[in-house]
């Protein structure tokens, strides 16, 4: 019987175990790249490089250029050198932007419980941060692709050469940005397994890290190495050189280092006529495309050295030797039992009505008291000593070199304003508080004022004596704006690294390099009181677009 009962049974065939490899590694990175572009965000990031595309190519008489040799020369937009100019300058911006846009994975991961999932499947931990990896790329090598159709498009509108030649177009993207995209993209996921560096702290050290590895590759001049260069522009300037002087004999050698690329603005370039040369086909032979897989092999490693860090989203795990204490889950809230003790109910008559008043002093020294709740001593020693530099350094150079140079140092407590209450999970309960478009916003603007008035105090207090008015009030513009801009962007972008990449870029190119036009403290020169008008009327405007986001959160 038992026989017959053998025989009547059906065969299970073994489900097939998929192999891992390539295809488990395109599969997770397929998913993730799905994720990512069904958000609103990466549309708008699209329409930004549409934005940036157009104005790569400027044409004669523009106040601004991106690419020059000695103010004279620059190559026609041909299909070569609009792809080869216009790959280098998304590489740039891939750098500096790019990796903020992309950073974080790993760490949402962590944050939304997808990785603790991960981790109990079979899913190796080189194998999941490789995905990662070519995620990032892929989406970075989306937005690039966006600008090698606009940069086209620009060569049929400028019109000095319409000859169409895809694949020399095309070619620059592969070779220029496609290694840096990939070094982008195991940098950020690198910065993601390391504890310290997944933060705002991550991010402000990114952007010195990037100031470091693009001074110490030059793009011109005898000393200049592609293998240095990790945006391509060596070569890139080496090509334009040779095509200068294969049409005007002689003209290179007296150009020297006077190369100029990247976003220069200068007003009297509209009055300088450019004279333009063609060039021809970028040689993408081994001597060329060494230096580019050199980086590549880099991006490789870099995702290897992240793995070490990597704890598969096990919290109990101490990688290195860590503090196990820095990674257990906190206590469970204490259970109520009916031997926990509670308080006697009261009658309905016994309760007393809450007075409805406006207390805004309250409020604002809570909202100060959670600016500056956290921080290490270390954080207020360096508010300490830039109060007492600032009363001791001569007043011309705590005016232009101490004042924005203490600017940054609470970036990353004004990078909390406007996304705090969805990062800590009270935003239901203070979004449904009396009036919290005027009260919440409003409070949070002025303890982030406040804090840069207080550091700042002893520079505006010396202004004042010494009668520098306009400086001083400048300054005081400079204090306003920061957390106006950061408590925008945090209300829109619900995270801090929209503020902190473009306050450093912002802080980089405004005060640091004294350019008036974008230095929000007003140190470089005595602005007319026009120009400080016009950054209050930003100020408004910020707080205005703040107060239309919190609205928009409150009626969804």
């Amino acid at each position: 019987m038992s026989a017959v009962l053998e025989a009547a049974a059906p065969v299970i065939a073994p489900r097939p175990r998929r192999s891992g490899g390539i295809g488990e590694l395109w599969r997770l990175a397929r998913a993730d790249v799905r994720e990512r572009t069904r958000r609103s965000g990466f549309i708008v990031s699209l329409l930004v490089m549409v934005w940036l595309a157009h104005g790569m190519m400027p044409p004669d008489h523009a106040g601004y250029r991106t690419f020059e040799l000695n103010d004279l020369y620059r190559p026609a937009y041909g299909a070569a050198w609009v792809g080869a100019l216009s790959a280098m300058l998304t590489t740039v911006y891939l750098m500096f932007v790019g990796f903020y846009l992309v950073k974080g994975s790993v760490e949402r991961d962590r944050r939304t419980g997808v990785g603790q999932i991960l981790a109990a499947a079979r899913v190796g931990g080189l194998r999941y941060l490789f995905a990662k990896a070519l995620s990032n790329v892929v989406v970075l090598m989306a937005m690039a692709a966006v600008v090698a159709i606009v940069a086209l498009g620009m060569q049929q509108w400028i019109g000095e050469d319409r000859r169409i030649d895809l694949m020399a177009t095309a070619l620059p993207f592969l070779w220029l940005t496609l290694p840096s995209a990939m070094f982008v993209s195991a940098c950020a996921v690198f910065f993601d397994c390391v504890s310290f560096l997944r933060g705002g702290l991550g991010n402000v050290v990114w952007f010195f890290l990037l100031g470091f590895i693009l001074s110490s590759g030059p793009m011109q001049g005898k000393h200049a190495s592609p293998f240095l260069d990790m945006t391509g522009g060596v070569q890139i300037t080496r090509a334009a050189l040779a095509a200068n002087e294969l049409a005007y004999p002689g003209t290179t050698a007296g150009i020297g280092d006077h190369v100029g690329m990247g976003v220069n603005i200068n007003p009297r370039w509209k009055t300088i006529e450019t004279i333009k040369y063609p060039l021809g086909r970028l040689d993408w032979g081994p001597q060329a495309m060494l230096p580019r897989a050199l980086w590549m092999l880099i991006a490789c490693l870099i995702v290897i050295a992240a793995s070490l860090f990597f704890d598969r989203f096990d919290r109990a795990a101490a990688p290195f030797g860590r503090a196990r204490a820095q990674h257990e889950p906190a206590p469970a809230p204490m259970a109520i039992t009916a031997a926990t003790p509670l308080r006697a109910a009261r009658r309905a008559n016994e309760l007393t009505v809450a007075p409805r008043s406006f207390a805004f002093g309250a409020l604002l020294r809570a909202e100060i008291l959670l600016l500056l709740k956290g921080h290490s001593r270390w954080w207020y020693l360096g508010v300490l000593a830039a109060l007492i530099t600032g009363s001791l350094v001569p007043l011309k150079g705590a005016r232009e070199f101490l004042l924005p140079i203490a600017s940054l140092w609470p970036v990353l407590v004004w990078s909390a304003l406007g996304h705090r209450e969805r990062r800590d999970n009270v935003a239901p309960v203070l979004l449904s508080s009396p009036r919290p478009l005027g009260r919440l916003l409003i409070a949070s603007w002025c303890a982030g004022t406040v804090l840069a008035l207080v550091i700042f105090a002893p520079v505006f207090v010396r202004l004042a004596i010494a009668g520098e008015g306009a400086f001083l009030l400048g300054g005081i513009a400079g204090a306003a704006f920061i957390p106006a801009l950061a408590l925008a962007s945090g209300v829109w972008t619900g995270s801090a690294k929209m503020f902190e990449a473009l306050y450093l870029m912002l802080w980089y190119i405004g005060p640091m390099h004294h350019l008036p036009e974008l230095d929000y403290t007003g140190v470089t020169i005595a602005r007319p009181l026009t120009d400080t008008g016009v950054e209050f009327g930003i100020i408004v405007a910020l707080l205005a677009l703040a107060w239309a986001g919190r609205r928009r959160q409150l009626q969804n």
